[in-house]
């Protein structure tokens, strides 16, 4: 057996490597299965167990403590617009009623609970690194992105061009592209496809701009600058003006006023977009950074 080999079988179960049992395949996008389902839940029942008083002991008759306590509360009050009186602090109460969430809640419910919790400013140290964890192990379609932000991704190294861009961004403080970029994410979570092409755009256009403040929001005039600078292959410069160009023709993308509203565009599209425009935001950062731009 090769050292190869080796290290894919100790990805497997026994009865995986020995074909009793199909080999795990990637998971579909808006796919949560029983896997994830189960690690997921693990790591949050634990996170309620650690919100209990650790003088009197683990019990389920114990009132939560932080930061489970506010960050539940916070989500009853601002997120379900329950009223703060009715909120009810008693962990076996939030057991059930998280269990279920995780366990039979769709794609849009349990992702949504999760990106709020690691939004929120008592959010438990390493949460995130461990749900990124969860969601590589049962190969779900969804990485963390920017520390808070769940994102759907078409393949590893999708997710790999897109992280490398939030690093990318957050090292040189350009905070309307990050801004963007993280709409973007958000609105392809949430389905809004034409909302995340636009937005996937307009972080390549932020981060553009530098390259020639006094040019106008247009992508074309920041990708001249380019060229003339840093010497851009001028054939990946057109193809990037093509993609641009499809964002500006197609209605509902841009001209969301137009007489139809709604784009003829997909999921598809938008990974395609999101991924496509997070790689050339990393490549513009690295032209420029050459070419002496700041």
């Amino acid at each position: 057996m090769t050292e190869e080999q080796y290290l894919e079988r100790r990805k497997l179960t026994f009865a995986q490597a020995e074909g009793v049992e199909p080999l795990p395949q990637p998971l579909k996008l808006k796919e949560v299965s029983n896997e994830l389902r189960a690690i997921l839940w693990d790591i949050f029942y634990d996170e309620l167990k650690n919100s209990t008083d650790p003088l009197s002991g683990y019990s389920p008759d114990n009132d939560l403590t932080d930061p489970m306590h506010s960050i539940l509360r916070d989500h009853y009050v601002y997120e379900l617009y329950g009223m703060a009186d009715d909120f009810k602090n008693d962990f076996e109460h939030h057991r059930q009623r998280l269990r279920k969430l995780f366990e039979k809640g769709d794609n849009v419910s349990v992702f949504g609970f999760i990106q709020y919790l690691l939004r929120h400013r008592n959010c438990p140290d390493q949460l995130a690194e461990n749900v990124n964890w969860a969601l590589q192990k049962s190969r779900a379609a969804y990485t963390i992105v920017d520390g808070n932000t769940i994102c759907p991704v078409a393949s590893a190294e999708e997710a790999k061009a897109i992280e490398q861009a939030f690093a990318d961004i957050a090292k040189h403080e350009l905070n309307g592209a990050r801004a963007h970029l993280r709409s973007a994410a958000e609105f392809l979570t949430h389905g809004k496809y034409a909302d995340s092409i636009r937005d996937s755009i307009h972080a390549v256009e932020a981060v553009a701009r530098i390259l020639d403040p006094e040019a106008s929001k247009a992508l074309g005039p920041a990708l001249d600058a380019l060229e003339k600078k840093s010497a851009i292959h001028g054939s990946l410069k057109k193809g990037f003006q093509s993609i641009y160009g499809y964002t500006s023709d197609e209605q509902g993308i841009r001209h969301s006023l137009l007489d139809d509203p709604k784009a003829a565009a997909d999921m598809y599209d938008a990974l395609f977009m999101i991924g496509t425009c997070a790689s050339f935001i990393t490549y513009l950062i690295g032209k420029a950074r050459n070419a002496g731009i700041e």
